[in-house]
């Protein structure tokens, strides 16, 4: 889910992303919204690849939790109609990789525990 909706944000419609983060007065704009598709491209790959899990996970439980709080909880539960219903979900998602860090097959796993 992370993963196309970053590469939107950073390579298909940039000023779109800007465009939007100023309407809902998320402000700078620009940075955060390059922040934002870095994130969510770089990140839902970091994911899947078990790489810097926990650092990711937390960083998009932020995102998330502006997406469902400050953008989608006007619109209602239901994701259909633009509510909550998804980005609440990849919320609870988020918090329980951030509890639970990378599995046995994670790059993370292969690190030393320090890291």
């Amino acid at each position: 889910m992370m993963v196309p909706h970053g590469y939107s944000k950073l390579f298909v419609n940039l000023d779109g992303t800007v465009d939007f983060f100023k309407s809902v007065q998320l402000e700078p704009a620009f940075p955060l919204a390059v922040y934002i598709g870095i994130l969510e491209f770089f990140g839902g790959i970091f994911l899947a690849l078990g790489f810097l899990t926990r650092f990711v996970a937390i960083q998009l439980i932020g995102l998330l939790a502006v997406a469902t709080f400050y953008i989608h909880l006007k619109n209602g539960f239901l994701w259909i109609k633009g509510g909550y219903e998804y980005p609440l979900f990849w919320l609870v998602v988020m918090i329980a990789i951030f509890f639970k860090g990378g599995d046995r097959v994670s790059i993370d796993n292969s690190l030393p525990k320090e890291f």
